[in-house]
């Protein structure tokens, strides 16, 4: 028996206070490693072309792990999503059109995900360059798209967007 001050389970890393020893309750400090989920995907577009207002940004798949993250079958260009929440980083670079304001946005089944438009503008005939990093949940498998979400067609450069479960 342990005659020490503080010493109630023998070889426990950091002693706890106990005025008596309980032999019967040994287990009451056990350390539960959480698990985390490491899918990822990253999908981009550095060829560009001309987007009309409200259509998909085309990207396409680079690198990624796991299954929760994979190119879209049904929609060009889009990505699909299992049930989960995501940190979701995208950008996209453009000649700014003669109205002088270029805008993207993301959306989830084709409905547009709250928070997620970026705008700028610039004087026509410049780059600009938009992006942004979100949270995202889906409650069910989706189909997550980048869209141009200017008032007119739009000369993309590139487009670019990570995808990690969290």
């Amino acid at each position: 028996m342990c005659r020490r001050f503080n010493c109630c389970i023998f070889n426990h890393p950091i002693p706890i206070f106990c005025p008596q020893i309980n032999l019967a309750c040994q287990d009451g400090n056990q350390i539960i490693n959480p698990i985390l989920n490491d899918d990822f995907g990253f999908f981009n577009n550095l060829l560009g072309g001309v987007v009309t207002p409200q259509a998909i940004i085309p990207i396409g798949f680079v690198q990624g792990r796991g299954t929760g993250i994979l190119p879209s079958t049904t929609t060009a260009g889009a990505v699909t999503l299992q049930a989960g929440t995501y940190q979701i980083t995208y950008s996209a670079g453009a000649t700014v059109p003669a109205s002088g304001s270029v805008s993207i946005k993301l959306t989830l089944n084709g409905v547009d995900v709250s928070g997620s438009v970026v705008s700028g503008t610039q004087t026509a005939g410049n780059v600009i360059t938009l992006g942004r990093t979100i949270t995202l949940t889906a409650p069910q498998t989706s189909t997550l798209a980048l869209v141009n979400n200017s008032a007119e067609n739009v000369t993309f450069a590139d487009a670019s967007l990570f995808i990690r479960q969290i």
